[in-house]
């Protein structure tokens, strides 16, 4: 209803609030920014750096300081304007094209000098250098940069786009575009995004599990029909793998107006809490962190798959996936960074131990399983394998020198900065056969690793007393704990050579 109110409107108005000390200036700024390019002689032109500083501090705090950047309900005013929507604060307006225009220039002003930014690969690049090229060079053209980084009103013009090319956005989409916005009733977190969704994507009649407005509902019943919709779509895996979990029984956020001695139902641990979903707020760290670099995948051939459905009773998610072990040891990493740098010398430790371990598992497997556990060095498991500037390419061979050297804590550079950004997130672990890890702080001695097809991680499950009747007869069942990094598989090996090839069947996972 409300995407049609806004699709038929002549002319759309987003309206930020008063003016303040700075907002005006901001807004007679914008345009002149828009309508420039980048030169070498920026850099010595006061009067536009200290323009750009300025617009760069307007934008970053707009979600703290602009209730309308973080409500979830107003999105749908942006996305579906039939023309340029006005942007009025106070008595300064300027049209959105000319936001992000101006926001284009000083994205590349203020991140280039941050380093976070980076060439694009060319198709004569004999190789996309890591670590230097993600620096940037103020001189490159405007179609040879990409920017690492993203303001929300970046994100915001991305649904706004894919709203004119494609009609609407998926699902999985939409809660990581909004993953910032508040909503009163939490259930609207996920009821204001339907009227954005993909045409075919909200037709119940090809969604397999649609979404129905229903009030009545708690808002876990709520939060689990949004899961079993992603996972309908054949996008559970991976989206499950990048957000923040809640752990296991976790509550659900309360809905304003019932009476606080009503209790709801809690979550599902497979069931994100969508109220937070930003690290402020959340309880666990996000499954982002254990993200291999990008373009790797542990479900290697089944990156793509579609897999896993709500079964009937509403709370269970049947999933196939992949077992690789039984966790043995776990030593959480530490709250401050001179403890996680205090803890290094353990981990070591058992790292070492563990990989003497016999493997006694499937004995066909043995051959590869011993391989896998040894090829990958601690020092690339501790940061998940990835660049700390860009996020998402390969740790460079640098890294490992400035591992040795860790012991001079004085001395800063990229990979102590990229541990000590993983401080209060990470445990470490080892498993019955020798393999080694870091995983979500709450996993412990007896969970199990498995790799869920579709996911770029292996999951921490942790076994229940509770069985589930199926076809088959009782089987068991598992809580999600969260995301995990497992060194020497995270490029797909056990998914491609030994699953591909016969030598270990699947298992179907019941996870509630």
């Amino acid at each position: 209803m409300m995407r049609d109110v806004y699709a038929s409107a002549e002319k759309v108005i987003i309206w930020l609030g008063d003016t303040d000390e700075e907002s005006d200036l901001v807004f007679d700024t914008l345009p002149v920014l828009a309508a420039r390019s980048h030169h070498p002689r920026d850099e010595q032109d006061k009067k536009l750096v200290d323009a750009v500083r300025l617009c760069s501090g307007f934008f970053s705090g707009l979600v703290d300081r602009r209730p309308w950047f973080s409500r979830v309900w107003v999105i749908q005013e942006l996305a579906v304007a039939r023309q340029d929507p006005l942007v009025v604060c106070g008595s300064k307006s300027v049209t959105w094209s000319t936001l992000m225009r101006a926001t284009a220039f000083v994205s590349r002003k203020v991140f280039t000098d941050i380093g976070m930014v980076r060439r694009k690969p060319r198709e004569d690049d004999s190789q996309n250098a890591v670590g230097n090229s993600s620096m940037g060079d103020p001189f490159w053209g405007e179609e040879e940069i990409e920017i690492l980084a993203k303001w929300k009103v970046d994100v915001l013009d991305d649904l706004y786009k894919s709203m004119k090319t494609q009609g609407g956005e998926s699902l999985w989409r939409l809660l990581l575009i909004s993953r910032t916005s508040q909503a009163t009733d939490p259930r609207d977190r996920i009821y204001a995004l339907l009227g954005l969704l993909k045409p075919d994507a909200s037709d119940p009649q090809t969604s397999g599990d649609s979404i129905i407005v229903d009030y009545r509902k708690p808002t876990a019943e709520v939060y689990a029909d949004a899961m079993a919709y992603i996972f309908a779509q054949g996008d559970g895996p991976y989206f499950l793998s990048g957000v923040f979990l809640t752990g296991i029984s976790a509550p659900a956020p309360h809905i304003p107006s019932l009476p606080s001695t009503i209790l709801q139902p809690p979550l599902p641990s497979w069931v994100p809490d969508f109220t937070r979903q930003v690290g402020e707020k959340a309880t666990q760290p996000a499954g982002t962190l254990f993200h291999p670099p990008a373009g790797i995948s542990a479900s290697g051939p089944g990156a793509g798959c579609d897999n896993g459905r709500r079964l009937g009773d509403k709370k269970t998610l049947q999933v196939e996936g992949l077992f690789v072990d039984t966790i043995e040891d776990v030593v959480f990493l530490g709250e401050s960074f001179d403890t996680y740098l205090d803890q290094l010398a353990h981990v070591e430790s058992l790292a070492e131990i563990a990989r003497q371990r016999p493997y006694l598992l499937e004995p066909a497997a043995r051959p590869h399983m011993e391989r896998y556990r040894t090829t990958e060095p601690l020092w690339k498991i501790l940061i998940s394998n990835k660049s700390f500037l860009s996020g998402y390419d390969p740790a460079p061979a640098p890294y490992e020198a400035m591992y040795e050297t860790r012991a001079n804590r004085d001395q800063k550079n990229e990979y102590m900065e990229s541990l000590e950004s993983n401080v209060g997130k990470q445990s470490f672990f080892t498993t019955t056969s020798g393999f080694v890890g870091t995983c979500a702080p709450g996993s412990r001695r007896g969970d199990v690793i498995a790799i869920l097809f579709g996911s770029p991680v292996p999951f921490v499950l942790r076994p229940q007393l509770e069985t589930i009747r199926t076809a088959k007869g009782e089987k068991p069942t598992h809580c999600l704990v969260g995301a995990s990094y497992v060194g020497g598989i995270m490029n797909g090996e056990m998914v491609d050579e030994l699953y591909c090839e016969d030598l270990m069947d699947s298992t179907t996972y019941f996870i509630r």
